[in-house]
């Protein structure tokens, strides 16, 4: 049974409660694999000036 259909069938029999959990549950599931898909580029753009891998672009640098 999937989710979905689990979710339905504890709303039908009034099981309010249960069926919050299972929401919460499958919520907190896809959080986690969302977070988990930008993960690496998250690091990458975070580390990228302390490991010398900072993106050159275009624009002349200002200085004082």
């Amino acid at each position: 049974m999937s989710r979905v259909t689990e979710l339905i069938d504890l709303i039908v029999q009034g099981k309010n409660t249960e069926a919050g959990e299972v929401l919460n549950s499958e919520l907190l599931s896809r959080s986690y694999s969302s977070v988990n898909e930008i993960k690496p580029e998250v690091a990458a753009s975070y580390f990228a000036p302390v490991t010398g891998e900072v993106e050159e672009t275009d624009a002349p640098i200002e200085s004082e």
